[in-house]
């Protein structure tokens, strides 16, 4: 008794469809967790960005370098920004010099929302900055769109 030809084939057509839709099932989840398009902030230097990590922030102001140090490790600074950030919990201490300029209040609050610049120049600075997935995600919240 003579066989069709297309039963030799490796899968049936309800298998190949099967495993089309498994295939696209797999893609689309992967394309649904994919972090928002939202990649870059421009003007971080000096606008805000959206808050991607919804820390609680604390302010602490230092008269002088010396008290200003402990905190901010670089000697060059005059602020910076100290995360911590846990499922369902971020905390950002941000520690500036007297007098403090709006400009620099701006840029360590850009990273207690979660953002990053690419060096530590003033060229650096002005550059778009993008977000630190990392803490973000460690935060637990859904990144803003």
């Amino acid at each position: 008794m003579a066989e069709p030809d297309d039963y030799h084939s490796l899968f049936t057509k309800q298998q190949w469809l099967v495993l089309f839709g498994i295939l696209s099932a797999v893609l689309l989840a992967a394309w649904v967790g994919q972090p928002p398009r939202l990649k870059v902030c421009f003007h971080a230097d000096r606008l805000p960005c959206p808050d991607l990590l919804r820390a609680e922030v604390r302010l602490r102001y230092h008269d002088s370098k010396a008290t200003l140090t402990p905190f901010c490790t670089d000697g060059r600074s005059n602020g910076c920004a100290l995360r911590r950030a846990r499922w369902n919990k971020a905390v950002c201490e941000v520690h500036l010099l007297l007098p403090a300029s709006e400009a620099l209040l701006n840029h360590e609050m850009n990273h207690c929302r979660g953002w990053e610049h690419g060096g530590d120049t003033r060229a650096a600075y002005a550059q778009p900055w993008t977000p630190n997935w990392r803490l973000v995600r460690s935060r637990g919240v859904q990144p803003l769109e």
